[in-house]
């Protein structure tokens, strides 16, 4: 069940983002309000981090002075406003992925002694909770970002540097859909509790649509597969929301992002 967040996501990916703020006219709509909640809550998040060096755990759900930080750090709403996303909110979308991956990053490398080398498996179960609620909001804010990018590449059609563009845009959405399908693979984990595999799965299901529309038919398929192959473990209402999702990616209309290549 580990998550690919820190792993898959480049400083190259970012620079797209960057770039859009410079290039973009449109007014943005994600809130300021999003940035400056986020920019707290990870402050918040960082004061709790130090807390490590005396608990020898990271910051918990469980724990209620965590807790407050953690969930203002996965409000999504809060953060990202609502659909739908344009082109000029690509490089903030970008930056909060990267921040919240760095948050998961937290948990999946914890080690009580700095010495020794992170126990990856064994974070992956001990703090579920906390990746299932931070893998769950960056479904959430890599949909925006696929949204942005989509609108984004409309923009740049009849640019003439448009084949660097796409290239780029391509390399993009490439790096967002594999965090995606490693989301997809943590349902595989039959040690993964209820709450969290309908945690996840939701998250895939509610943006569904986003996710098929912005990438290939193949591509749809595969995150089918995966999400088919988890069902043997998911329980009821989990199982629920994976047919929601499956349904989703078995659409075969490809316009915008999808047919770009």
């Amino acid at each position: 069940m580990v998550p690919v967040h820190f792993k898959r996501l480049s400083l190259a990916i970012l620079a797209l983002g960057i770039s859009v703020a410079f290039s973009s006219p449109l007014q943005a709509t994600v809130p300021a309000t999003g940035t400056e909640h986020l920019n707290k809550a990870l402050q918040e998040f960082i004061v709790r981090l130090e807390e490590t060096k005396r608990t020898k755990l990271p910051p918990r759900l469980s724990n209620t002075e965590d807790a407050k930080a953690l969930e203002a750090l996965w409000n999504v709403s809060a953060i990202i406003g609502q659909a739908p996303y344009k082109a000029s909110d690509l490089p903030v979308l970008m930056d909060i992925i990267q921040q919240q991956a760095q948050v998961t990053k937290a948990y999946v490398l914890f080690s009580p002694d700095p010495q020794k080398q992170a126990d990856i498996k064994n974070n992956n179960i001990a703090f579920q909770d906390e990746i299932t609620r931070s893998s769950a909001a960056m479904i959430s804010f890599i949909a925006a970002a696929l949204e942005a990018a989509s609108d984004y590449a409309d923009t740049v059609k009849n640019d003439s540097n448009s084949k660097a563009q796409t290239d780029t845009i391509l390399k993009l959405r490439l790096g967002l859909q594999q965090v995606i399908n490693g989301s997809a693979l943590m349902l595989s984990n039959p040690e993964l509790n209820a709450h969290n595999q309908e945690r996840l799965v939701q998250a895939l299901a509610d943006n569904a649509a986003v996710i098929a529309s912005s990438i290939s038919l193949q591509d749809r398929k595969m995150l089918s597969n995966i999400t088919e192959r988890a069902k043997p473990v998911l329980r009821d209402t989990a199982r629920q929301s994976a047919d929601r999702f499956i349904s989703a990616m078995a659409n075969k209309d490809c316009t915008g992002l999808c047919a770009l290549h």
